[in-house]
């Protein structure tokens, strides 16, 4: 990977055309798909430049919008208990209308991750993009329960089978809106993908979530590299997975 801390001297990574960019879902449940994943962490940061800033700029809407309608369970909260509800009763529905209105910006997220598909395959990009997939709103609630769901299923029947979905599921969101796959079937796809590299799935994810944190732990800052590098990251490893529809390419 090089040093890590110097800016980045290349622009998009360049993929050879005469060969297939992106992986397929078919491949990618049948385990026919080689990954590697700190290869993947320093395509990512090579192909920083001309990403960084439009990256930074969706996530700020996105962290805004996540803030605002995080602020709606409690005026939903007081209003059901001012109309007599039991405290029980009020913070049930609270923590329901949370999930929902919390689940409604995910697509916002994807729009962020496709335009790192778009940026690594030398596609123009925009930070208005995160704005295209609102129709998938209903979707993504459902997604959000479904998966919920199953992950407090998985961790009530002796924890390891919720620890197991908590990362299989990694890409089904994004297989969801990206492939407008059912939130069942993106689920599931992901899950089958992603148990044929669990482990190193898993392991990329939590150096990612590290990065992250450590970012934010040391003033901040570092954010401002780290945020775009992981977003493009985890972009290219879906695409190199699952490939992208002719519409998330087209210009």
């Amino acid at each position: 990977m090089g040093d890590i801390y110097a800016a980045p001297e290349s622009g998009v990574v360049q993929i050879n055309r005469g060969e297939s960019a992106g992986g397929n879902v078919d491949d990618a449940i049948a385990g026919n798909i080689e990954v590697n994943m700190l290869e993947t962490l320093g395509d990512a940061w090579r192909g920083l430049k001309g990403f960084k800033l439009k990256c930074l700029i969706a996530s700020l809407i996105w962290f805004v919008a996540y803030v605002v309608v995080s602020m709606v369970s409690y005026p939903v909260t007081r209003g059901i208990m001012l109309m007599g509800a039991d405290a029980m009763s009020a913070s049930i529905i609270s923590v329901i209308v949370q999930s929902a209105v919390v689940a409604a910006v995910m697509p916002m997220w994807v729009g962020i991750c496709i335009m790192g598909i778009r940026h690594s395959q030398g596609k123009s990009v925009s930070s208005g993009c995160i704005f295209e997939y609102f129709h998938r709103i209903p979707g993504a609630i459902l997604w959000y329960f479904l998966m919920s769901f199953l992950i407090m299923l998985g961790y009530l029947l002796l924890i390891v089978p919720g620890i197991y979905l908590s990362f299989a599921y990694m890409f089904s969101l994004t297989l969801m809106i990206e492939k407008n796959m059912s939130a069942w079937q993106a689920l599931e796809v992901s899950r089958k993908a992603v148990t044929r590299i669990w482990f190193r799935a898993t392991g990329f994810l939590l150096l990612i979530a590290l990065l992250v944190i450590l970012g934010t732990i040391v003033l901040v800052i570092p954010l401002i590299w780290i945020l775009p590098w992981v977003t493009l990251a985890f972009a290219m490893l879906y695409f190199k997975l699952f490939g992208a529809e002719a519409e998330t390419l087209a210009d």
